[in-house]
Formats: C-alpha cells, sequence, structure tokens
C-alpha cells in the first residue's frame, strides 16, 4: 500500500483520525463552497444515487479545490472507467459501491493506482495540472493520495469480509440500508442488522482498516464510534438544509406567535 502523505486526508484516515463529513446530494457548486467554510473534513459526492453528470461531476470537483474540501466520489459502479474518470477530475478518492468479495476490493484498489494497478494515465486532466505535471510526479501523488474505500452493502460481503478487510483498500464503508434490504430487512434497528456491523468493524480492526459510515444525525456517532468507526458521513446537504429551515419555521412562527399574543388585548 503506497505511503500517504503526510497531513493528507488519506494519512488521516489511514491514522483513524475521527472525520466527519457529509453526503453531497445537488449539483450546486455553490453548497460545496459554503460546506468548504463549515470545518467539515471531507464531503461525499454521490454519483450513484444523485445526477451528476460528468460535467457536474467536474464543476463540483473544481468547487471543492476551490474550498480546499477534501472529496470523496461514490461512484455509480466500481470499475476502471467510474473511478478514472473521478480521480482524473481531482477527486481525493472513491467509495465503490456493492463490493462483494475479495476479487472486488481488490479491483477496486488497483483501479486507484498506477504503480501495481490499472488505473488509466495522462498528465492533461485537473489530476495532472493540465499537462503541468511530470509522468513521475503524477503517478508518486496520485498513488499516495488517492482513497479507495469499499462500501459493504450486500449479504454476500458478510461471508468474505475478511479478505475483503484484507486487499489493499483503503478502508471500509458500511452501507446499512443497502445491508439491511439485502438481508430481508426493512428497518435499520434489527439486531441481526446491528450485530453484521459490529463484525464488520471487527473485520476492519483484525486487518487495521479504518471504518466509515453514513449516520442519519450525530446522535448516532458516539455509539458506532465505540464500535472503531471513525469517519462518518452525517446526513447530507439535503438533510441540511430541510432542518434548518423546519428550524427557523419553526422559531419564526413561535416568536411570531409571542409578539401576536403579547398585543393582545388584557
Amino acid at each position: 500500500m503506497p505511503t500517504p502523505e503526510p497531513g493528507s486526508f488519506r494519512a488521516r484516515l489511514l491514522a483513524r483520525e475521527p472525520l466527519v463529513g457529509t453526503f453531497v446530494k445537488t449539483t450546486s457548486h455553490q453548497t460545496i463552497e459554503i460546506l468548504g467554510g463549515a470545518a467539515l473534513d471531507f464531503i461525499v459526492l454521490d454519483a450513484e444515487h444523485a445526477p451528476f453528470s460528468r460535467d457536474a461531476l467536474d464543476i463540483a470537483l473544481l468547487a471543492a479545490r476551490a474550498a480546499s474540501l477534501p472529496a470523496l466520489v461514490r461512484v455509480p459502479a466500481a470499475n476502471g472507467e467510474h473511478i478514472g474518470n473521478a480521480l482524473d477530475l481531482g477527486a481525493t478518492g472513491v467509495i465503490g459501491p456493492h463490493v462483494r468479495d475479495g476479487g472486488d476490493a481488490s479491483a477496486l484498489a488497483g483501479a486507484c493506482r498506477f504503480r501495481g494497478g490499472t488505473r488509466g494515465f495522462s498528465t492533461s486532466p485537473r489530476a495532472g495540472r493540465y499537462g503541468l505535471s511530470s509522468m513521475t510526479a503524477m503517478i508518486d501523488a496520485g498513488d499516495a493520495q488517492s482513497v479507495s474505500v469499499a462500501m459493504i452493502e450486500d449479504e454476500a460481503a458478510l461471508g468474505c469480509i475478511d479478505e475483503i478487510a484484507a486487499s489493499e483498500v483503503d478502508a471500509l464503508f458500511i452501507g446499512r440500508a443497502d445491508l439491511a434490504l439485502s438481508c430481508g430487512m426493512t428497518t435499520l434497528d434489527e439486531p441481526l442488522l446491528a450485530r453484521h456491523v459490529e463484525a464488520i468493524c471487527h473485520a476492519a480492526m483484525r486487518a487495521h482498516k479504518p471504518v466509515a459510515m453514513f449516520v442519519g444525525s450525530e446522535r448516532e456517532v458516539a455509539h458506532h464510534a465505540e464500535l472503531g468507526v471513525t469517519a462518518f458521513v452525517v446526513g447530507s446537504d439535503q438533510s441540511l438544509l430541510r432542518g434548518a429551515a423546519l428550524g427557523m419555521h419553526a422559531a419564526a412562527m413561535a416568536a411570531a406567535g409571542h409578539v401576536s399574543r403579547s398585543k393582545e388585548p388584557a
């Protein structure tokens, strides 16, 4: 596994520092710039479930770079085309969905690496500074900084979790919703799902790999941190906007009602 650059997002992830980010589901570069001023450790651009075309992803990653905000991309599929595209556009790394066994994990890690991997090479995109980077410089930087994260969200992956964790991927990401669905569950509060989450965390610990996961709110962080999760994707730009709007409306209505009552005749 390539040695990360000190202080980089990859170095912090591998050191299992506590990291907090959020999903970005809207293709608004202004939103990303705003999040860049919110002290987040990273964002995840959801190119699997949100309408990120290549052009939209390009602009989003430009905004992230301008805001000095590490940006992972959850690619639509864990294949070389999607992974190479995201990294060429300047993504900090990728989250590969539906990694079901060690072979899938190795292919994901390989697609993120030049040396010993399968990542296609060109200095012409943003990652190569539009031709200014030398071949050696781009290879060194890409291999040291690009993050590969395997998403564990299928029942089949549970039986292969140790071989996935032992692969060259940098981290595991627990996708509870898809994992629950794959196991025939329709809620996230099933005790069996909780045991699956614990098993994934234990496998990652045995392999000395960090674990990331999505949580709906900050209230879920403490419990999963005790299990060994260190990188949390909390909500999304959509949920943050909705929550702030609902809170604003409730507070404003309460204030308006208080003023109205104070003006009522005695």
